[in-house]
């Protein structure tokens, strides 16, 4: 049997990186993976994620010199790590987690969920950070990426083998029947940022409802990566009257009324180190309308039809992706068969299954 070394973070917070290593925790025993988790309790919250703190550098310590004594006890095969964002800092951490731990007995396994990393050792980083980056992530065993076009950043630090594996996360079930109103109802799911287009898409229906007053509701659930950012869209919203209101963080009760008042959900991302959001898989398997950008491997995520897409950071062409899905019939279950095809926890563990298994041939 194959005992998997986990060395990474699990929610809290809730994002999709943390969710998904949570999700292969939990999951993989029962393929028949021993896992033992060593906890990377690196943010406290969604505006810690990839920013510096001098205590994260004892977190990382500590827990890696914990990995490294289970791995030696549990006689552990494999080691799984996910890579940082392209962030200084976050690379740093990677190679003193990599310096302690990385041992020539155990295969390693990069988990490539953030995307941009290997063009910044290769655009920016300076040369002893390029030189130490390629030895201590280089030549992984097994890199793990989430769509082809993101092959070539993991590629830079020349794995043995590579291999596509999409997030999937567990069914709730079908949706609740959406009964239409006068209002379209616009949901927006996750990191409250400019770059993951929360702004432009406030702005997108402030224009809507400029031509159309009271036709376009935003709903935002989620946090803000900045206190900055909150008192931003808290001004913004309040001089819109209603049209643009803010819940919080969404439990998964919460989370499944939001999607059952939707009508469309909106993600129009230019997020630099986006991977595959699983915001909107889990928008496909509500089988709603999708309004997003052509930005890394989301268009391939998603399905051919009932999906409209606007120019990052274009808020004109926001707002008219937002009209044409408004006036357009629901998917009629068309959604949530892309999603129960391609991105279900069953097909996502039964891949990261075959996928780590090859390391024992």
């Amino acid at each position: 049997m194959m005992k998997l070394l986990v060395l990474a973070q699990t929610p809290p917070p809730v994002h999709g990186q943390s969710l998904m290593v949570q999700l292969l925790v939990e999951g993989l025993p029962k393929c028949g993976i021993e896992v033992h988790h060593v906890q990377m309790r690196l943010s406290r919250s969604h505006a810690d994620i990839g920013h510096w703190r001098p205590e994260k550098i004892l977190v990382t310590l500590l827990a890696t010199l914990s990995a490294r004594r289970i791995a030696r006890r549990e006689r552990c095969t494999a080691l799984y790590y996910v890579p940082s964002p392209a962030k200084r800092g976050a690379f740093y951490r990677d190679l003193v987690a990599m310096g302690i731990c990385r041992n020539p007995r155990l295969a390693l396994v990069l988990h490539w969920h953030a995307f941009g990393l290997g063009e910044w050792v290769t655009t920016r980083a300076n040369p002893f950070e390029r030189a130490l980056g390629r030895r201590l992530l280089g030549g992984a065993d097994l890199a793990l990426v989430l769509a082809p076009e993101l092959e070539a950043d993991a590629a830079i630090f020349n794995p043995k083998r590579t291999v596509v594996v999409p997030n999937g996360l567990p069914d709730s079930g079908p949706p609740a029947i959406h009964t239409t109103g006068k209002r379209c109802e616009i949901l927006f799911l996750g990191l409250g940022s400019r770059e993951k287009g929360l702004f432009d898409t406030v702005e997108a229906v402030a224009q809507l409802n400029s031509a159309n007053p009271g036709g376009y509701r935003l709903t935002f659930a989620g946090s803000f990566p900045s206190a900055a950012d909150e008192l931003a869209f808290n001004s913004r919203a309040s001089e819109l009257r209603g049209a643009v209101r803010h819940v919080g963080f969404a439990d998964e009760p919460r989370k499944r009324a939001l999607f059952g008042e939707a009508d469309l959900f909106c993600l129009p991302t230019r997020y630099p180190h986006e991977g595959q959001p699983l915001a909107l898989i889990e928008a496909m398997a509500n089988d709603l309308r999708i309004v997003t950008s052509r930005w890394r491997a989301i268009p391939r995520m998603l399905p051919p039809q009932f999906v409209w897409y606007a120019e990052p950071g274009n808020t004109a062409s926001l707002a008219t992706a937002v009209e044409c899905a408004a006036g357009s019939p629901p998917p009629g279950g068309a959604s949530r068969r892309h999603f129960l095809t391609h991105f279900t926890i069953e097909r996502h563990l039964a891949a990261m299954t075959e996928a780590l298994s090859s390391l024992d041939s």
